[in-house]
């Protein structure tokens, strides 16, 4: 059958030219119908993508400008609400604000009415001549009266300037706000030069003409614009240039004032009188050509000379050193709650009508004004030697009193060392960065020994003010003596990181460094930058505040002048340590100031007991004192503003126990007996200095100790060696090389420790079962809560502080480990805590 196909195929007749032709062209027709067809579906599916394109750019198109009408509208509700919320014609009127404080009766009397820095006077428009409103508009503002707040044209064309600025390198020829504009600038002071401030500025200006008419917004203008040589508004500039009111100035007056505006210094009429007189004549001709003046009159005027009067200066007011920290508490504070700029917060408190309720004490700043006034109380004051105070009352938190200089105050807002200047704090850091960490943390209790040997940690080698060493002894006596290297030992213990922590996250100091955490810094006060005497006060007023630590703070309140309150202040409040080792603080802290060898004798007051460390650097560049009653607690700084060492000035004993001691005295003068009183979480017993254990001989302290942390055993014998060790030049019981011994009692040779109760002749018993008591202090000495001495009165003499050896160089970290190099001590019963 295959072969039948074939023969059939075969027999076809054969194809002509022609055919094959024709066949050809049909193919290729195909083909070109295909290829077109190709093409058409291309060109169509091109034309639906470019629709598509086209309808999605649309969208994008209408969805961006919805979502910047959304943005714009949002942003524009938000700064109308913005707008509602600031009283902007309050500040421009300049209202006074009053800072006010409680008298001894809980009464709010007024202490004082700010006054701006500035020279300025507000008037009402009836005060102002058209003449002065013509001059603005003339030449700031042209299309003020016709226009929303926003000029369109003058907008444009300073968008163009400032295209055609940046191309060609040049400055933009004038800029495009308007009046409304500029009273907002000026109220608010954003004058950064970016699109966002100026797209803000634009919607401020279009809600403000909603919220006042042009007269009230000219009359803004003219009240709070800067017009040079420190004056605010028209009538402060009019009779500062020409001696008389805004209402009485001519044509010629009115343009040379408005023209000083755009640049003060430029057109300054005492300091470039030649370009102040070309820019009057151009505010003249522009009047001129809106028709405010006519021509008999501009001719006249450009003729004439600028005739302004001879210059007089304007002084600002000076106020005390504690109102001068309100202010700059209440700016800052208004910046960070309320998002003001620091201009905008500083004119609310000057001219927004504010009543701020402050903490201080009229009574103790007068007091220590009195005393610091006085540059007699401060040696070498003619020589450059500077003090600061600041006292507060520890149970609130609340500053009563601040002094930042020697001597009469002389400017306003000037350095305010009290709070601005960070220094040394010396051992008097010794009490919160190292005994209260180690009580608190349980490393030490007041039978802990410390052991005063020879240490060598690297290269440093830290020393004490004395000669040799005094060997083992307590912690109320280390404290006492404010020797050096047990302070170190102690705070070894402890560890740098837990006492930066303390430092930092509990006490709040805002000076510290990362390079503060090491054992000279924290151990005996070297400190990177230092701390300020209002920190140091709020640090220590944790001792008689039972462990509790509150942020210290010169008001409590601001209203603003509707009455609303905008301000209310809630201070850091933390607990630092227990009840009980804050007590067993003051416990320490009465040794210093009472004891006889204590550094800081010279601050024991009249009637009250007084508690407190002392601080000398070691270069004798600082000397503090940071003491307490049961009122208030002051930290008292002396030194240089220089640094330079004391010493070079002839000055060599701590001033600050002396001035501290001026104060309080004066402010506690008329108050009644307080005390603090032991609480029940403590227990007072008499221990052996020399072991630790419960006392059973003459060597004996009465200490306070935690419930439960009292030694059980006591040290069986009737006397002990003093502690010293070999190489030590002076026993343990004699004070630092540097201080003058106490008087000697009148019936004595020698002085007894006036805070180590007199014991009855030992007597052996048997080891006691539970803690033996204190001994009974004596009836007619004050009740202080604390055991009082039994022992004649001591007349202090004049002290010096420690002064402290800060190493080298800084300690790494993995060098503060154990000492090394030390001298064998006294040795202690294996039960007794010990450090070094």
């Amino acid at each position: 059958m295959k072969r039948a196909r074939n023969n059939k195929l075969s027999e076809k007749r054969p194809v002509s030219g022609s055919e094959h032709s024709h066949a050809s062209n049909r193919i290729q027709q195909r083909r070109d119908d295909r290829a077109r067809a190709n093409k058409n579906k291309k060109k169509a599916n091109k034309k639906r993508f470019v629709y598509k394109l086209k309808i999605a750019i649309a969208i994008l198109i209408t969805l961006g400008v919805l979502a910047c009408i959304g943005i714009g509208a949002g942003m524009y509700a938000a700064i109308s609400q913005e707008m509602s919320e600031y009283d902007f014609f309050g500040i421009a009127h300049n209202f006074s604000s009053t800072i006010f404080a409680n008298d001894s009766a809980g009464n709010s009397i007024e202490v004082v009415t700010l006054q701006s820095d500035g020279n300025r006077e507000w008037i009402e428009t009836d005060k102002i001549p058209q003449v002065v409103k013509d001059a603005a508009v003339a030449i700031e503002d042209e299309r003020f009266y016709t226009h929303h707040g926003v000029d369109i044209k003058r907008t444009a064309g300073a968008v163009v300037g400032w295209i055609s600025a940046k191309v060609t390198g040049g400055s933009p020829s004038y800029g495009g706000s308007t009046i409304t504009q500029q009273v907002i600038k000026n109220i608010t002071n954003e004058k950064d030069k970016t699109a966002i401030r100026k797209i803000k500025e634009m919607m401020r200006a279009v809600a403000f003409e909603k919220q006042f008419t042009k007269d009230e917004i000219i009359t803004m203008y003219l009240n709070i614009a800067y017009f040079g040589n420190n004056c605010y508004g028209i009538e402060a500039s009019s009779k500062m240039y020409f001696g008389k009111p805004a209402l009485d100035l001519t044509a010629k007056e009115a343009a040379m004032i408005i023209g000083i505006t755009q640049a003060p210094t430029r057109f300054d009429p005492y300091k470039n009188p030649e370009n102040c007189t070309q820019k009057r004549n151009l505010v003249l001709s522009k009047m001129l050509e809106h028709g405010m003046i006519d021509q008999e009159e501009y001719e006249t005027s450009i003729a004439a000379d600028l005739g302004v009067r001879k210059k007089t200066s304007v002084h600002a007011s000076i106020y005390s050193y504690f109102v001068d920290q309100v202010i700059n508490d209440v700016i800052e504070d208004l910046q960070k709650e309320k998002g003001y700029s620091q201009t905008f917060a500083s004119q609310q408190v000057f001219g927004g009508g504010l009543r701020i309720y402050a903490t201080i004490d009229p009574d103790v700043q007068a007091a220590m004004e009195s005393v610091y006034t006085e540059k007699s109380n401060f040696p070498a004051s003619s020589r450059g030697t500077q003090s600061a105070m600041t006292i507060i009352d520890p149970y609130t938190g609340q500053i009563k009193g601040i002094v930042g200089g020697v001597g009469p105050k002389t400017e306003s807002r000037g350095l305010n060392r009290a709070t601005q200047s960070a220094r040394q704090p010396g051992s008097s850091i010794k009490p919160i960065s190292v005994y209260a960490p180690a009580l608190e943390t349980g490393k030490i209790t007041s039978a802990t020994i410390l052991a005063d040997t020879p240490l060598k940690i690297d290269k440093w080698a830290p020393k004490n003010s004395y000669s040799g060493f005094k060997g083992n002894m307590s912690v109320s006596k280390a404290i006492e003596i404010s020797a050096n290297i047990p302070a170190v030992k102690t705070l070894q213990t402890v560890g740098v990181d837990k006492s930066f922590d303390f430092m930092k996250n509990k006490y709040h100091f805002s000076t510290l460094h990362e390079n503060d955490k090491n054992l000279s810094a924290l151990g005996l006060g070297g400190m990177t930058k230092g701390v300020s005497t209002a920190e140091m006060a709020a640090a220590y007023s944790v001792f008689p505040n039972s462990g509790i630590y509150i942020e210290p703070h010169t008001y409590t309140k601001v209203l603003d002048n509707s009455g609303k309150v905008l301000l209310e202040k809630e201070p850091i409040t933390n607990r630092v340590l227990s009840e009980a080792n804050a007590f067993i603080m003051i416990s320490y802290l009465k040794n210093v100031v009472n004891g006889a060898s204590g550094t800081g004798r010279n601050a024991r007051l009249s009637k009250f007991t007084a508690y407190g460390k002392t601080g000398t650097t070691n270069d004798n560049c600082d000397k503090w004192f940071v003491g307490f009653t049961p009122y208030y607690v002051g930290a008292v700084w002396f030194g240089m503003d220089t640094m330079k060492p004391l010493t070079s000035v002839g000055v060599s004993n701590n001033v600050s126990t002396q001035v501290w001691k001026k104060v309080m005295e004066k402010i506690h003068a008329n108050l009644p007996e307080k005390t603090f009183e032991a609480p029940s979480s403590v227990t007072a017993v008499a221990i052996c200095q020399s072991t630790g254990r419960l006392a059973a001989c003459r060597n004996s302290r009465s200490e306070y100790f935690a419930n439960g942390t009292v030694p059980t055993k006591n040290c069986r014998s009737t006397s002990h060696a003093s502690g010293a060790v070999s190489g030590s030049s002076k026993p343990a019981t004699q004070a630092p090389a540097e201080e003058e011994p106490a008087a000697p009692s009148s019936n004595s040779g020698s002085v007894t420790d006036p805070s180590t109760p007199t014991l009855s002749p030992y007597v052996p018993t048997t080891e006691p079962t539970q803690a033996t008591p204190a001994p009974t202090p004596d009836a007619s000495a004050p009740n202080t809560g604390i055991i009082q001495p039994q022992t004649p009165a001591v007349t202090p003499a004049p002290v010096q502080d420690t002064p402290i050896t800060p190493p080298a160089q800084e300690v790494p970290p993995a060098q503060q480990s154990q000492p090394v190099q030390e001298t064998p001590v006294q040795q202690v019963p294996v039960d007794v805590p010990m450090i070094g």
